[in-house]
């Protein structure tokens, strides 16, 4: 079957740089069908006719600008990935398009950096068939963080004696905050030339009024209202997700990965259930997931729910967000590491173990002959000697967390 090219929408208001644009496509028409709108309202004509995957918008247009027209893309097509083009643009309206965009791209770009970052995320798309799942999660622009580390960041930023180390730390400890932060600074309004994966290190670079206007101010954070009809809550969730982070820094330590490794096996671990928290925003459909015998959200009764499982739905997200791809596939792959192709352990096997590890701890589930792990993926990747130590060290941080 032929494989269906991604359909892009350009929007600019000048007409020499939409020509420049066509002629800079036409390399890609093998995998793009590109079109091209001179106005907001031209390009939601279009959008209302043609099911376009993204559009890639300029920020400065008259009569209706990017921000605004994002703004009426998420609500009447928001299954649209969404990416605004910017050159000089002040600090304000770009933290106002990350609240709309999907992604920031820099004014002016070559088409091949374009091309990879917005074909990258119709990629993800594409792996999500659920059309309700993919509205829901391509339409989000925040997500409900832990209520006490939301309120301990507001109390944080009215003190006068906050510093960036503190409100780093509070930020890291929540996946929607954590996400939602390196989603602004890998943008490409800062111009790093390296992605961005931890969290103290994106405070850092935004800088604590930065951070204030975009908590206190946009609101880009939101404190988690509750449901009494969820079946898990927001607490299990963060206090399981900082548990894998641990512990997932501790084996990859062991495993010897490098520096770069180990920050992004904590992020990981912060992030690998980001997916459940778009759970929470489907209430409907979080109800009719079963549970296994341990508690445990089922995955095979997602898959036969939803055709897809928390962990995609989180990988998605996140990889349209623009996190760093290797934080994206260990998310993406957390509970079924045998399906990334790889043949040395790395960030996935340090986050799948310690995932898996702790929820038989949690469980009170007899993990002496480890059947509930993928054994021949712990074979491949030369670490099934490790098992016993892990398990002692998943005991210890459960443990000393109680």
């Amino acid at each position: 079957m032929e494989k269906r090219k991604s359909m892009i929408l350009f929007v600019d208001d000048d007409l020499m740089i939409l020509s420049g644009i066509r002629r800079s496509v036409e390399e890609y028409g093998d995998e793009w069908d590109v079109d091209f709108a001179s106005s907001g309202n031209e390009a939601l004509e279009k959008l209302a006719q043609y099911p376009f995957d993204a559009i890639v918008t300029d920020m400065h247009m008259p009569e209706m600008n990017g921000i605004e027209l994002l703004d009426a893309v998420s609500q009447n097509t928001p299954t649209v990935l969404r990416f605004i083009l910017s050159g000089n643009t002040d600090g304000k309206q770009i933290m106002m398009s990350t609240h709309l965009a999907h992604q920031v791209i820099p004014k002016p770009s070559d088409m091949e950096k374009i091309y990879c970052m917005v074909e990258r995320a119709c990629r993800l798309r594409r792996q999500l068939s659920n059309p309700q799942l993919l509205s829901i999660i391509t339409g989000i622009k925040t997500l409900p963080s832990v209520p006490f580390l939301y309120n301990r960041l507001l109390k944080e930023l009215h003190s006068e004696d906050t510093s960036s180390g503190k409100v780093a730390n509070i930020i890291a400890q929540d996946a929607a905050m954590t996400a939602k932060i390196l989603q602004l600074v890998n943008s490409a309004f800062f111009g790093l030339a390296v992605n961005v994966s931890s969290p103290q290190r994106a405070v850092t670079i935004l800088g604590l009024n930065t951070i204030q206007a975009l908590v206190l101010g946009i609101q880009v954070f939101t404190e988690y209202q509750g449901n009494s009809n969820s079946p898990i809550s927001i607490d299990a969730v963060w206090k399981h997700s900082i548990l894998v982070s641990n512990l997932a820094y501790l084996i990859g330590r062991d495993m010897k990965l490098n520096t770069q490794e180990l920050e992004d096996a904590r992020v990981s671990g912060v992030l690998h259930d980001i997916g459940k928290l778009l759970l929470f925003k489907i209430p409907d459909v979080f109800n009719k997931i079963q549970f296994n015998k341990s508690g445990l959200l089922s995955i095979e009764s997602e898959y036969q729910v939803m055709n897809t499982s928390h962990a995609e739905m989180g990988a998605y997200l996140l990889g349209i967000w623009g996190l760093p791809t290797p934080i994206v596939d260990a998310v993406a792959f957390h509970h079924m590491p045998g399906n990334q192709v790889s043949d040395k352990a790395g960030l996935l096997t340090a986050l799948y173990v310690s995932n898996e590890l702790l929820n038989m701890e949690r469980a009170g589930t007899d993990v002496s002959d480890y059947t509930n792990l993928d054994l021949d993926y712990l074979q491949m990747m030369g670490v099934i000697d490790r098992l016993d130590e892990w398990k002692l060290a998943a005991r210890d941080l459960i443990q000393n967390s109680a």
